[in-house]
């Protein structure tokens, strides 16, 4: 019986080769269609996107790396170097040219973050919080990382990380933190935990670090308080590419305080 990690792991491998839904299909013996409601069902993602998620996940590797722009575009098989910056702005809020000449910075604001002993959670919003006043708090506990790294959670319109969260929270020595001013709507808590490292690319190249999501969608507004652990665990081969910037949204965050 075909399993999603047997897809995702071909898909992976053969990524090099830019593979569509229809060719990933025959060499499973199924139809395109059949395969690609399959896949929706089994990941809340479509394909299409998983791929994409992949391509640009290929690409991050040569900007941290410092080379050209065009060697990260051709790494993320795109051909269309204006395609290419659209998608990677997409999935991770910045252009490639931008993602590379900031990366050092955020990387290195990341790691003065977790050296700092403080116990603190800090919030991104990609909406202004004090317009969405609720009743009601979703309360979050994250289990499952280590005590001295960072732990990055959020709320995604979608059941992947790319672009930037609806809200967020980079944690530091501390594991629970509140939501309570989110618009109306359905969203995905999704995190994972980033180690300190003197290697920048394991800041901003993901697949080897732990993640969760929780099982089920979150409407708000809230009809009661709600709390909630989210657990983290090893990669898994379904998992979808984390390529929302998050060193990126800690160091914009930063920067605006000590700028205000």
């Amino acid at each position: 019986m075909l399993s999603i990690d047997e897809v995702t792991t071909y898909i992976r491998a053969c990524l090099k080769d830019n593979p569509a839904p229809a060719d990933i299909a025959a060499h499973f013996g199924y139809s395109r269609f059949y395969l690609s409601r399959w896949f929706h069902f089994q990941t809340g993602i479509s394909m299409r996107d998983y791929i994409a998620a992949l391509k640009i996940e290929q690409g991050i590797e040569p900007l941290i790396e410092g080379k050209s722009i065009i060697e990260s575009q051709l790494e993320a098989g795109h051909a269309s170097a204006g395609t290419y910056s659209q998608r990677f702005h997409y999935h991770t809020g910045q252009t490639p040219r931008d993602y590379r000449n900031q990366a050092a910075d955020a990387s290195r604001t990341l790691n003065e973050q977790i050296t700092d002993t403080a116990s603190r959670a800090i919030p991104h919003y990609s909406f202004e919080p004090e317009k969405h006043r609720q009743a009601h708090p979703l309360n979050i506990t994250v289990s499952g990382a280590a005590q001295h790294s960072a732990v990055f959670a959020g709320l995604f319109p979608e059941p992947i990380p790319r672009g930037v969260p609806i809200v967020g929270k980079a944690l530091f020595h501390t594991r629970s933190f509140s939501i309570c001013n989110v618009p109306d709507g359905t969203y995905y808590l999704l995190g994972c935990e980033i180690k300190p490292s003197l290697n920048p690319l394991h800041h901003f190249r993901l697949d080897h670090c732990l993640r969760g999501i929780h099982p089920e969608p979150i409407s708000f507004p809230l009809p009661a308080p709600l709390t909630i652990t989210l657990n983290l665990r090893p990669f898994q081969p379904s998992d979808p590419p984390i390529t929302v910037n998050l060193p990126k949204l800690l160091f914009d965050f930063i920067k605006a305080q000590r700028n205000p």
